[in-house]
């Protein structure tokens, strides 16, 4: 068998270090190129771990300051020494190629991580412990990681202009929400936009979710992942929005005559609507998740493609690997949710349990801060919807109010909350409506 040589170049690390130690917009040019990790040599690596800490504090980044910064940390051992770093700056060539030295010692390390993707696929391909089709997902993501290292294209802005203006001459393609007075803000759900709903327990947050779902069902296939519900529930829940059949008669068996007809009417309707539903038992970490979300996209039938994605609920998600703290593990499930729109070019749907604090409150309506566990939930989402339901004095009205909007305008909306049907709606619809595959038509405000 052939030795695989691990690839490496220590005369280019030498020299882009010895170059931004020499030049303030060398070392400009390298931060943009040279990622943390892409060193061989540990002694490279801890010098320019330095030179990145002393960049953000504002400070000088010369062979003098650096020296300092190490002897600080207390990284002066072994061959890493003050006669080193001179010895650095003393023997680059021209500190003006310091961006060609850079581009060379990221190249390197991209190989060296695609070495060890390969390997890592090639000890899950030989392993039992992971199903087929999971073990390709996760080979998948191995090279996916490699590539998103790779260094940005530098060009001028301008060149997007002439894009944008042609785009400009066609509608963008935003999917309606199910609810008119949510579309005037959000102007619809886009392609690699993240959208939170957020709600205390019972305040019909899936409710929201499976109705969006459905909507963009009318577009293409949708990546349904219920952590909380089964698909008993969901299925109910579908029934009756559609045919308007009490949720409870459905929940209990208790199906009049009446019932099975208006059941019968929704059959095919539902067979039909390109909804897949992923359940605990098969999805609970971000990788599952993504996994589930790109199988159905490749799964969809020529000429569609993926609608989107909705996760019910992020809370439930479990990373499956030690963290810091459950606010650090959360905050990378929403990101992760970001990016994974962003790759698929849908919108993803993340329902969030909101803390119950905010029921002590002199105003119980909940506000961003009562996201639970991660204000980095806030900060990925493009638009935050927050419920609130008065069951006491208004049990036929849910409050939405829109918290966070980056492509619009925040506000408040009341929609008319029918639990019976499981839906919310914002006047009356018919079924049928839905079924035809008819979006313009009054459809409760699917539309």
């Amino acid at each position: 068998m052939t030795e695989v040589l691990v690839p490496y170049d220590l005369d280019a690390e030498r020299s882009v270090l010895g170059a931004i130690m020499l030049s303030g917009d060398v070392l400009d040019e390298v931060l943009v190129i040279v990622q943390p990790g892409d060193f061989y040599d540990t002694k490279h690596e801890t010098i320019y771990a330095a030179v990145r800490h002393l960049v953000e504090q504002a400070a000088p980044t010369d062979v003098v300051a650096v020296g300092d910064e190490l002897a600080r940390r207390g990284e002066f051992r072994g061959a890493l020494d003050a006669s080193y770093l001179h010895d650095l700056t003393g023997a680059v060539p021209t500190a003006a190629n310091g961006g060609y030295y850079g581009t060379i010692v990221h190249d390197h390390a991209m190989r060296r991580r695609l070495l060890e993707a390969a390997s890592s696929i090639a000890e899950i391909a030989s392993s039992g412990g992971n199903d087929a089709a999971d073990a390709v997902e996760i080979a998948r993501e191995r090279i996916d990681a490699v590539s998103t290292t790779s260094r940005p294209t530098i060009r001028p802005f301008g060149e997007h202009f002439d894009y944008f203006v042609e785009a400009l001459e066609h509608k963008p393609r935003h999917v309606p929400t199910p609810w008119h007075d949510i579309n005037t803000h959000l102007g619809g759900l886009r392609a690699g936009g993240l959208y939170v709903v957020g709600a205390r327990p019972a305040q019909g947050k899936s409710i929201i979710g499976l109705q969006m779902a459905l909507r963009l069902a009318l577009e293409g296939p949708v990546a349904y992942c219920s952590l909380e519900m089964s698909r008993d529930d969901l299925m109910a829940r579908q029934i009756a929005q559609l045919a308007q059949v009490p949720l409870q008669s459905l929940v209990n068996h208790d199906v009049s005559k009446t019932d099975w007809q208006r059941i019968a009417m929704v059959r095919r309707g539902i067979q039909d609507t390109p909804l897949h539903v992923s359940t605990s038992d098969e999805v609970s970490t971000i990788t599952q998740v993504r996994a589930f979300a790109r199988s159905v996209a490749r799964r969809a039938p020529k000429g569609q493609r993926l609608a989107g994605v909705v996760v019910d609920y992020l809370q439930l998600m479990t990373s499956g690997e030690r963290v810091e703290s459950r606010q650090v593990e959360v905050a990378g499930f929403s990101r992760s949710l970001k990016l994974l729109a962003q790759s698929l070019g849908v919108p993803v749907i993340a329902l969030s349990q909101l803390n119950r604090g905010a029921t002590a409150r002199r105003s119980p309506r909940p506000t961003l801060a009562d996201l639970r566990e991660s204000g980095a939930i806030e900060q990925d989402a493009d638009a935050v919807l927050l419920l609130h339901r008065d069951e006491k004095n208004a049990p036929n009205r849910l409050e939405i109010d829109i918290a966070k909007n980056r492509q619009g305008t925040n506000g408040r909306i009341t929609l008319t909350w029918e639990g019976t049907f499981a839906r919310v709606i914002q006047r009356a619809w018919t079924p049928t409506s839905l079924l035809d595959g008819d979006s313009t038509t009054n459809n409760g405000g699917m539309n």
